[in-house]
C-alpha cells in the first residue's frame, strides 16, 4: 500500500461514513468549490503553490479532481484556518511527497504548530476574559445610569 493510501485508509476509519468516498469519483472545479467551501481563487492559489497537484484536464481543459484532492483541500483548510504559514504548508507537502521516511518530520512539524496554536489559544483566552470584564463593566454602568435617570455621557470611554 502506498503512503497516500495507508494514510487515507487510517483516516477513513476515523471519519463519519458520509465522508468516505471511492477513488473512482471525479469532481469538477465547481463541485470542488461547493464541497470544500473554498473559492476558485484559493483553489487556484493552492495549485500554483504546488500544494495540490495532479488534477487531470480533459481535451477541453476542464479539470477533474479526485477524492484525494478533496481530502488534501480539507487538510490544507485546517492548516490555513489555524494560521499555518504558506511556507510551513509547502514544507509539510514536500515532506509528505518524500514518503514514509519523513513521517517523524511531518509529525514534528504538526506538533510544533499545535504548540503555537496552544500558545495563541492562551492569549485569546486572556483577551476574551478581559473583554468579558469590560462588557460587564459597561452593563453595570448602564444599569447604574438607568437607575439614577442620568443620561449616559456621549463621549466614548476607553
Amino acid at each position: 500500500m502506498s503512503d497516500t493510501t495507508t494514510e487515507y485508509a487510517a483516516y477513513d476509519r476515523k471519519r463519519p461514513t458520509a465522508y468516505v468516498t471511492t477513488h473512482a469519483e471525479t469532481y469538477s472545479l465547481e463541485e470542488v468549490v461547493r464541497i470544500s467551501g473554498l473559492d476558485a481563487d484559493t483553489l487556484g492559489w493552492y495549485e500554483r503553490q504546488g500544494l495540490i497537484e495532479g488534477a487531470e484536464e480533459d481535451p477541453y481543459g476542464v479539470r477533474a479532481y479526485s477524492p484525494i484532492h478533496l481530502r488534501w483541500l480539507e487538510f490544507l483548510n485546517h492548516l490555513r484556518s489555524t494560521g499555518m504559514s504558506p511556507a510551513d504548508m509547502n514544507h509539510y507537502v514536500e515532506l509528505y511527497r518524500a514518503g514514509d521516511r519523513t513521517i517523524a518530520a511531518r509529525r514534528e512539524l504538526l506538533e510544533a504548530h499545535r504548540e503555537s496554536l496552544r500558545a495563541r489559544t492562551g492569549s485569546f483566552t486572556a483577551t476574551l476574559r478581559y473583554l468579558d470584564w469590560k462588557i460587564g463593566f459597561y452593563a453595570e454602568r448602564e444599569a447604574v445610569l438607568a437607575r439614577s435617570s442620568v443620561a449616559p455621557p456621549s463621549a466614548v470611554e476607553a
